[in-house]
């Protein structure tokens, strides 16, 4: 039951070493900075690596070399859940309860039932499950956030990439949305394809010296030998038998080219292209791309993010004016909701809303403009400010409200209908630009996150 579940629920390696409970005979195989793996966690992902070779119908890995993946699969994970935890991350319960429900659907079953089948089964439970999804889900918030501080999006890139085909066809596609152009794709419309892909990295540190840049480049040639010799990225690093480490094995799934990362593209349309596979370098070092197979796509639109909520890009915006105060070392949240509820006497009493602002207002950027926000789209401002502009009548104040950046006066001075069309394009182009940058940037930042880390290896194989 376990093994199905793995099949059936696609998730990642994750669901091993969640919940295994440490025998009397389990050690610890790897110390990283301040937790722990235990062996018996690796021998659970070695048992997962194997059945998910099997399941792709491709040769299994040598055991060295198993043990050798599922060991630093743990350690990358320890290390990402370690910093999630010093960054505040949390389970999202409603998250996990919403991933486990859909789970029971997609197994037929209801929730009872599904957590009945786990439970009776050996080797797995509902709470090993659950944790699992959980793990899963602060590791995946914790990229994101490192991703979107590290991945910058220009207006310029924006406007060079509305310049290309696939700008064209982004706008196009909207306008299908909006029923602003014929649903039907011009002619003629070439297959939509999709190519499952996975890259060999052998990595290159900052600041090698010249001897050890050319044995990594020389580990990189022999590879690149061995996949024109149509062997797969598992088979070619194990028939150096241990003797390039470095190498590693990242899988990048079914993707079309424009989810392709920019470093990969020239070399995927070299082999489309019946050209031999080639050796690409980066800052990360030297990178190997193995075509596994391709398939066709249902739908063009699958390449696009998703269409708006509403077939629609108009929007009522509100102007705003506010007054922000937060409390200090000096003043509790308790004498700030005090001091703010004066100064709301003060305005109904037709104080001057602009002058107190500027005198008042600890935000600095609207507090020179009399707390003027400008023009407000739904969803612009955090989950509280959002909502009292919607309670707020046009020309009224709001009563003092709290946010995570402290305490609020609004006041509305009109309400407008804008139409984002271009905003909503530009907005899914960063999207498309981001997700090609997203995997290079992911992996430079794993290689820093490693390469910072206190990893103790205890025993051997």
């Amino acid at each position: 039951m376990r093994r199905t579940l793995l099949a059936l629920t696609c998730l990642t390696p994750l669901l091993t070493g969640v919940t295994h409970a440490a025998t009397p005979v389990d050690q610890v195989a790897v110390i990283v900075n301040d937790g722990v793996i235990l062996k018996s966690d690796v021998e659970a992902r070695i048992s997962d690596l194997r059945f998910q070779a099997q399941q792709r119908g491709g040769a299994v890995p040598a055991d060295q070399q198993l043990f050798n993946t599922a060991r630093e699969q743990l350690i990358m994970e320890n290390l990402q859940l370690q910093l999630a935890t010093r960054n505040g991350i949390r389970p999202d319960d409603n998250a996990v309860n919403a991933a486990i429900a859909n789970l029971a659907k997609q197994n037929n079953l209801s929730l009872d039932a599904f957590r009945a089948q786990l439970d009776s089964t050996p080797g797995t439970s509902f709470a090993y499950l659950r944790n699992a999804i959980a793990r899963e889900q602060v590791i995946e918030r914790m990229r994101q956030r490192r991703m979107n501080d590290r991945i910058s999006i220009s207006e310029a890139d924006i406007n060079q990439f509305m310049a290309t085909p696939a700008g064209v066809e982004l706008n196009r596609q909207l306008d299908v949305q909006l029923d602003k152009a014929p649903a039907k794709a011009p002619e003629p419309q070439a297959p939509v394809l999709e190519y499952l892909l996975t890259q060999v990295l052998v990595p290159v540190e900052e600041g090698t010296n010249a001897a050890e840049q050319i044995r990594l480049a020389d580990i990189a040639q022999q590879l690149l030998r061995l996949q024109m010799q149509n062997m797969s990225p598992e088979q070619a690093i194990d028939s150096f038998k241990g003797k390039a480490p470095e190498a590693a094995i990242e899988p990048l799934g079914w993707r079309g080219e424009a989810q392709v990362p920019d470093l990969l593209l020239a070399p995927l349309e070299r082999q489309l292209a019946g050209g031999e596979p080639e050796l690409t370098r980066s800052p990360r070092g030297w990178h190997l791309l193995w075509l596994l197979d391709r398939r066709e796509k249902r739908s063009p639109e699958n390449l696009l993010p998703p269409p708006p909520p509403v077939p629609t890009t108009v929007v009522k915006q509100r102007e705003v004016r506010h007054i922000l105060m937060r409390p200090n070392d000096l003043q509790s949240s308790e004498d700030i909701r005090e001091a703010m509820n004066v100064m709301y006497k003060k305005l109904k009493n037709g104080a001057d809303f602009s002058e107190l602002a500027r005198l008042k207002s600890q935000d600095p950027g609207s507090a020179v403009k009399g707390g003027e926000l400008g023009w407000v789209s739904p969803g612009d401002m955090v989950p509280e400010f959002d909502r009292m502009i919607g309670l707020t009548p046009i020309g009224g104040l709001s009563q003092p409200f709290q946010s995570s950046f402290g305490w609020h006066i609004l006041r509305v001075d009109g309400e407008r209908e804008k139409d984002m069309r271009e905003t909503v394009l530009r907005d899914r182009a960063k999207q498309i630009l981001f997700a090609r940058a997203y995997d290079e940037e992911l992996g430079a930042w794993l290689r820093e996150l490693r390469a910072e880390a206190y990893v103790d290896f205890r025993g051997g194989r």
